[in-house]
């Protein structure tokens, strides 16, 4: 069984391969027991301390709660803030029913005064070895309650030393990874910017000397994408504290009689075997569960974004001729970016005026749709709908639909402004403008930008007490939106293009099919972003193009290092195809014809990071989907002669026997052979890289 329980005292959570024991001990406080290896005898765990009696300390400061409050002799960072009606700013509870149905478990807490409850909720996918929380604050009274801070959930682990990795990053340097052992005080990972933003992410792990494949390692990732707060914190009496949820920094929630808030859910796991098994466990837990159902388990097409081509100079008869030469190149889905809306000459007007220019369609966008679907391809179209120019029809007729203060300039970003997205009338607008256009037109892909930070979160549409909620029922808002926009047309293909806003996370994942991870396309740093963005991220939902050169280093990379980075995700182009030879756009097709043998081993197989630039010479990553694999192998500077690289690859069947081709040779070898004595390759001089194919006989 998934979940077991003695006496309603001891709760067991097994997954596969993990346990998770939570306890009602003789304080009454919910607490963790043990998280780790799987335990089934749930019987062992009876009378177990899950605490260390530390002298002059008593109450939730010594316990690895479950939900710890404000107040209550706790001078730790705790996961509930709540103000009562009197002012009263504690939370004493006491369990009032536990609910064990299938393979979810019910606690409720009650006040021991007020007419409050909280309920905590633990629901277990046994076989991906995933548990998520989340809570649900219920106002059972007729006064009003105020909720300061209220995390998603909260898990200890004891002992101390522990080392928490998340990233340090900002706009065309996300997902750089930054560690730090936690032994005094607290760090904190929160994002102040209205979304998840680039700097850090909605995610935690936590090890000990880990590494791919050795050492416990425990992680989760929050089903949100608006201001959120990792706080991580060694409690002095013998424990690390671990919340997660909303950023309860400017948030405040008020519940009147009668009413709840449930929070977004974090999906959370344990590794006994490095990183290797947490990425394999999350990207599983993911398709099956996570992203949208419609294209969960299916390759992602390969697309040509004309930006690069046309910028803002977007005219009809020169897309098709665009559209002509992508097709030659083997392109199945055909995208037009910025600037073919009205009055969108340039990023200083019209947003939100999402009406086709007719000066730059006269016979509108169908003319164009044909010819792209004539050549065999489909058509996707470039939108920000959370945005608004001051020169724009939308802004000069609804002044107040954006955030702001009467008494306060608004500041410009990206010479926008942000919608009001708590304001349902505003949603419904763009609900209604969105789905029409998807309705006339045959679009099947859509790509979401968002290129401007949350600053005056103040708003003529709602009463100055709700000022505290805007962040929260923004993200809302955005939600409605594309949850409305997919129900209505589910055969198109939604990207976040989160090097706008970086709106990468779990909460985005449930609604959109794929994500835009940078801005900077330069293969060397790409293949950096690559390796730690796919510690939480699966391989499908990183887009990865081509371009002519665009990197934040202006470095000179041959076309085949820059390809094969760009195949280690969902390959796309955007390099200029104005300027591009008949002879380059033939060696285009010769890897797109390639990429498309093997992308679905490299969008839906396992992925196993074999080498890293940050502790060696070279890069390699292999790739397993059933009876294939893939492997590339990148050098960024050959240092004293050195060419000669073994590469051991992972994931083989070590009876069996393989197909190896590589270059222009092939030959066969065990899956024990491959892991253990491996391949050798010679890559040499500056920006060298391999590609091997491997079949099982």
């Amino acid at each position: 069984m998934a979940i077991q329980t003695i006496d309603g005292k001891v709760f067991g959570l097994h997954t596969k391969n993990t346990t998770y024991i939570l306890s009602i001990n003789e304080e009454g406080l919910v607490e963790n027991l043990y998280w780790g290896k799987k335990i089934t005898s749930i019987e062992d765990f009876a009378g177990v301390l899950g605490h260390n009696p530390t002298i002059n300390v008593q109450g939730g400061q010594l316990y690895r709660e479950e939900c710890s409050s404000f107040g209550g002799m706790r001078f730790k960072e705790t996961s509930l803030k709540v103000t009562f009606a009197d002012g009263v700013r504690d939370f004493r509870y006491v369990v009032e029913k536990t609910d064990i149905s299938g393979e979810h478990l019910e606690i409720v807490l009650t006040d021991i005064y007020y007419p409050f409850a909280i309920h905590l909720h633990y629901e277990v996918y046994e076989e991906e070895d995933i548990i998520r929380k989340w809570r649900v604050a219920e106002n059972r009274g007729k006064e009003p309650i105020l909720l300061e801070r209220i995390y998603s959930a909260e898990y200890g682990l004891p002992g101390d030393g522990w080392k928490t990795v998340n990233y340090k990053g900002r706009w065309g340097a996300e997902f750089c990874a930054h560690s730090d052992t936690v032994q005094a005080g607290k760090q904190v990972y929160e994002s102040l910017y209205g979304l998840t933003a680039h700097t850090v992410n909605p995610v935690f792990l936590i090890h000990k000397d880990a590494s791919e494949t050795r050492g416990d390692v425990y992680f989760g990732a929050l089903e949100y994408s608006g201001n959120f707060k990792t706080v991580v914190e060694p409690v002095n009496t013998g424990y690390l504290n671990i919340l997660m949820g909303i950023s309860d920094t400017d948030f405040a929630w008020t519940l009147k009689g009668g009413e709840s808030f449930e929070t977004p859910a974090v999906c959370a796991g344990y590794s006994a075997e490095g990183f290797q098994t947490m990425t394999h466990i999350l990207h599983s837990f993911c398709t099956r569960h996570i992203m949208p159902e419609e294209l969960a388990g299916k390759p992602l097409p390969m697309l040509y974004n004309s930006w690069y081509s046309t910028t803002f100079d977007v005219r009809c008869e020169e897309q098709v001729e665009l559209a002509k030469r992508a097709a030659k190149m083997g392109v199945e889905l055909f995208v037009v970016d910025d600037g073919w809306f009205e009055g969108r000459v340039d990023d200083t007007a019209a947003l939100g005026d999402w009406y086709v220019d007719k000066e730059k369609f006269p016979n509108g966008l169908q003319e164009l749709i044909r010819e792209v679907n004539n050549l065999g391809m489909k058509f996707g179209l470039w939108i920000e709908p959370e945005m608004t120019n001051k020169k724009s029809k939308l802004f000069m007729e609804h002044p107040d639909w954006i955030y702001q203060y009467d008494t306060r300039e608004v500041l410009m970003g990206r010479n926008q402004y942000e919608l009001d997205m708590s304001n349902p009338e505003v949603v419904d607008y763009l609900i209604e403008i969105f789905d029409n256009l998807l309705k006339e037109n045959n679009i099947e892909y859509i790509k979401w930008d968002m290129n401007r930070y949350a600053a005056e979160m103040g708003s003529r549409n709602r009463n100055q007490s709700q000022w505290k909620e805007l962040w929260y029922r923004n993200t809302q808002g955005v939600y409605r939106l594309i949850r409305e926009l997919r129900a209505r047309h589910p055969h198109v293909e939604f990207e976040a293009c989160a090097s706008g806003g970086g709106r990468v996370d779990y909460g985005a994942m449930r609604y959109f099919d794929e994500y835009w991870p940078s801005d900077n396309t330069d293969a060397l740093d790409r293949l950096y972003m690559q390796q730690w963005y796919s510690y939480f991220y699966p391989i499908k939902y990183m887009r990865a193009w081509l371009t002519d050169d665009f990197g934040m280093d202006q470095r000179k990379i041959p076309l085949q290092f820059s390809m094969y980075c760009a195949m280690c995700g969902s390959l796309g182009i955007g390099t200029d195809l104005n300027k591009t030879s008949d002879e380059k756009l033939d060696e285009l097709a010769g890897y797109i014809a390639l990429y498309k043998e093997i992308r679905e081993v490299i969008q839906l197989g396992k992925l196993y990071r074999l080498n890293s630039f940050t502790d060696g010479d070279i890069h390699a990553v292999q790739y397993v989907k059933d009876k294939k694999s893939v492997v590339f192998a990148f050098l960024d500077h050959e240092r004293y002669g050195d060419s000669y690289f073994h590469i051991y690859l992972r994931g083989l069947k070590p009876d069996k026997k393989y197909r190896v081709k590589l270059k222009e040779q092939e030959e066969e070898k065990s899956g024990a052979f491959l892991m253990n004595m491996g391949i050798p390759v010679i890559l040499k001089g500056d920006y060298d890289s391999v590609l091997i194919q491997l079949e099982e006989d």
